[in-house]
């Protein structure tokens, strides 16, 4: 695999992606950013980290149809939306230029979309599956685990076809979607570095 290959993860909530993401990055020996992303974006911008974390993967407002690039909006909240976008897209686009790492969600397909050497992965699994998953990782009920699942969904594909104006979870958008029920971590580990391997090969 070339040296300065970058693995994105998209992911449904409850696929199992914060954890693989993490094991796929310790094996290949690279940096792992989720949440760090955060902490570096706030130091970056100058913005209050508290409230990058309270406005990360979150739509400016779900009655706002425009793309990230279009005129400035002047509602106050759409503009702070898009500061903590841009921050985050300022950061991403940084640590790309230091080599090889993985990044879970952050719309960082699609920042790293003119990029040579990244691989763009979703991870995705049947609901009751995820449902599953987080009353367990969460310790919820049933009926509480659903509606999480439904909001932060509904929240991340609001805020990434707000900021990219393409489709989240959209097939097209990745080069590869794997179904993580009723595989390892190893097994899904394994399946991204064959693949990633085979699209940037180290010539």
């Amino acid at each position: 695999m070339h040296p300065d290959t970058i693995i994105t993860i998209g992911r449904q909530f409850g696929s199992g992606a914060r954890s693989i993401a993490k094991q796929l990055a310790r094996s290949l020996n690279i940096p792992y950013y989720d949440r760090e992303l955060i902490v570096l974006a706030a130091q970056k911008s100058g913005l209050d980290e508290n409230l990058l974390k309270h406005r990360e993967e979150k739509p400016c407002n779900p009655l706002c149809t425009a793309s990230w690039y279009a005129p400035f909006c002047c509602n106050s909240e759409l503009q702070f939306g898009q500061k903590v976008f841009l921050a985050q897209f300022n950061t991403i686009r940084e640590l790309s230029e230091k080599g090889g790492c993985v990044i879970v969600g952050r719309c960082a397909d699609f920042v790293l979309a003119k990029r040579p050497h990244v691989v763009r992965v979703f991870l995705h699994a049947p609901l009751e599956t995820r449902v599953r998953r987080i009353m367990e990782r969460l310790n919820l009920d049933e009926n509480q685990a659903r509606r999480i699942i439904r909001e932060t969904e509904k929240n991340r594909a609001a805020y990434y076809d707000f900021f990219t104006d393409r489709k989240w979870g959209a097939t097209e958008t990745y080069d590869l979607c794997v179904n993580t029920d009723g595989l390892s971590e190893d097994d899904v580990v394994r399946t991204i570095r064959l693949y990633a391997q085979a699209r940037c090969p180290n010539a």
